[in-house]
């Protein structure tokens, strides 16, 4: 049956609320003619906010039954699965509520696949789609069946003829080692594709970019035919007097282009590309003929990168950053795409990409111990489930333990911190980058299993290596430990909950701020700017010695419901304080879990029943 999207939205809110902001997500992609590799180079940042863990996994090729069918959010439309479906590197974006539109995938037959949301269009635009329409199915489906990118347009495209899209709009980029696409998908069955030229650079925020569509260039482009006649019949599009089908005129406002969000990316990446600022939102060009040739460096470098007027005036660092790095930039990765798939070399940030290691991957050969938590079935079973005990902090999940922590650490301390974290960086990828060729080559020449044992152990070593490090700065930049004196956090309760920092030989607390001290979760899961406000204020401040060890310590005393918002009812949640003790800043966190007159730990969030 068809459900007119208007209605349908209601009903499907859910379905995509952890996407809302999914806003701030960048994509570059280097054909193979400006490319030092000689590869097609593909790089994405990924941004969400609010609880979040970044799991990776590889999901093995499998055979399915006659009749097998398969759904995703809830209400979306159930879909006839394959007999065969390759197997997959997945960078998971696992949040309560479920994501729709932001995990990533690089598939056994060689194709990456990125997204970008782009939405906001015209109302009147809005098209009907069946049962529900496709959400999350598109990049699924594509990760389990598209040997090409090519390939993965179609798919896409007879996925959105079948079903219809249930959300605004997003740009899809899917990718292999011969040729790379982008499919701009407009809610509905509404859409654009385009193969990237070997001689083209591309940068894409969160807005449709694709402007000069040559509709006689069928190689090339690919146009939804409704599309094209609907244009015509509305006065967006004139086939006579207009050379080119102007994409992102003709489906979204001129005012999503000039957001500041999708703007200053703009003119950040555009001017790194071509050493040219440019200010006016419609004239950013969708591609570009670079004057030199780009590496996987410069993709690095491009996806850290900021405004010129970040630092130290903000209570974060990252707090009113609108760049291509900000806040919630929680998963990084570079692709190298080689003709072999096993031999494709990734690079992967654990957290912000600024403060942050691009870690060296070989994705098909199954990603390093601690990175996941559950297996890929268990992944897929929970993506939509909303579990809260899911959302539990573990201390084995060092992505989130270790690395997340680090980089919120880094954002509240800032000062010479930030200087000292890039040097690390710059070290550790320098010799990652040296010794990556050799890697290659030497896999190369080993076959099958050898070649998956061989990669698989670099992908380990090469991840513990940087866990050593991110644990040993951790311990520096968290000296002192914070204790939360509470059994649980009631998230719905005006009580008042004690956290403690405690003194050490090494650490007074006298000449605590209680001023300046706030409490809440990690910034980059509370909000995508101006966390500060978003925390607890400190209501009171008392010096006693709570552990008994004859040290003075200090303990500050917050509202329950604001130092748990954004927190997980019926999860163990990190809470963080965030203080100064004379004029120097500390920061730290503890476990507790949080619950609500509804939800307690180890329930359902219906309350209902055990987990």
């Amino acid at each position: 049956m068809k459900t007119i999207f208007k209605q349908s939205i209601i009903a499907a809110a859910a379905l995509f609320a952890a996407a809302g902001t999914a806003q701030a997500c960048s994509t570059l992609i280097i054909g193979k003619a400006l490319s030092e590799t000689g590869n097609i180079i593909v790089a994405h940042n990924e941004d969400n906010g609010g609880r979040l863990f970044n799991l990776q996994h590889y999901v093995p090729s499998a055979k399915h039954k006659d009749g097998e069918m398969i759904k995703f959010e809830k209400n979306a439309a159930a879909i006839p699965q394959v007999k065969e479906t390759l197997g997959f590197y997945w960078t998971q974006t696992f949040v309560p509520d479920g994501a729709s539109f932001a995990d990533g995938f690089f598939n056994d037959a060689g194709v990456a696949i990125a997204t970008n949301w782009c939405g906001e269009i015209f109302d009147a635009d809005r098209m009907e789609v069946k049962d529900g329409g496709i959400g999350y199915g598109i990049r699924r489906i594509v990760a389990e069946r598209a040997h090409s990118a090519r390939e993965a347009v179609e798919i896409a495209t007879k996925l959105l003829k079948e079903y219809g899209y249930f959300h605004d709009g997003r740009t899809y980029t899917f990718a292999d080692a011969n040729e790379a696409w982008q499919l701009a998908i407009h809610q509905g069955n509404s859409w654009a594709a385009h193969k990237i030229a070997d001689d083209e650079v591309i940068y894409i925020p969160n807005v449709f970019t694709m402007d000069k569509v040559d509709l006689k260039d069928t190689e090339r482009w690919m146009v939804e035919p409704g599309q094209v006649e609907r244009a015509t019949k509305d006065g967006r599009f004139d086939p006579k007097k207009d050379r080119y089908f102007n994409w992102r005129k003709i489906v979204a406002p001129e005012s999503i282009r000039a957001e500041r969000w999708n703007a200053n990316r703009n003119v950040i990446a555009w001017k790194f590309l071509t050493g040219t600022e440019m200010n006016d939102p419609e004239q950013f060009p969708y591609s570009v003929k670079t004057a030199k040739k780009l590496g996987v460096k410069d993709a690095m470098t491009l996806l850290r990168l900021h405004e010129d007027t970040i630092g130290e005036e903000q209570q974060l660092y990252h707090s009113a950053s609108e760049g291509i790095c900000r806040t919630t930039s929680h998963d990084s990765i570079v692709y190298n795409l080689t003709k072999d798939p096993t031999l494709t070399e990734a690079w992967k940030t654990v957290g912000r990409p600024c403060q942050s290691v691009y870690v060296p991957l070989y994705p098909l050969a199954g990603p390093a111990k601690g990175t996941a938590f559950l297996d890929g079935a268990t992944a897929t079973k929970e993506h939509f489930a909303g579990t809260p005990a899911m959302f539990d902090f573990r201390a084995e999940f060092t992505p989130h333990s270790v690395f997340s922590a680090g980089t919120n650490a880094i954002d509240y301390l800032r000062g010479d911190e930030i200087a000292k974290r890039t040097a690390l960086i710059e070290k550790v990828e320098a010799e990652f980058l040296k010794e990556r060729s050799a890697i290659t080559a030497k896999a190369a020449k080993l076959q099958g299993e050898e070649r998956r044992a061989f990669l698989h152990d670099y992908n380990q070593k090469a991840y513990d290596k940087v866990l050593k490090l991110m644990e040993a700065e951790n311990a520096r930049l968290m000296p002192m430990k914070v204790e939360i004196l509470a059994k649980t956090v009631k998230a719905d309760a005006e009580d008042l909950v004690e956290m403690a920092l405690l003194g050490s030989k090494d650490h007074a607390v006298k000449g605590s701020n209680m001023k300046a001290t706030r409490a809440g979760m990690s910034a980059n899961q509370l909000n995508s700017t101006r966390q500060f406000s978003g925390f607890a204020p400190a209501e009171s401040m008392t010096y006693k010695d709570v552990n008994g060890d004859g040290i003075e310590d200090v303990v500050f005393a917050f509202k329950a419901k604001d130092l748990a918002k954004g927190a997980v009812p019926g999860a163990l949640m990190d809470l963080w304080l965030y203080t100064q003790v004379n004029g120097h800043r500390v920061v730290g966190f503890d476990v507790v879990p949080v619950e609500t007159k509804e939800v307690k730990t180890g329930e359902s969030r219906d309350g209902k029943h055990l987990l």
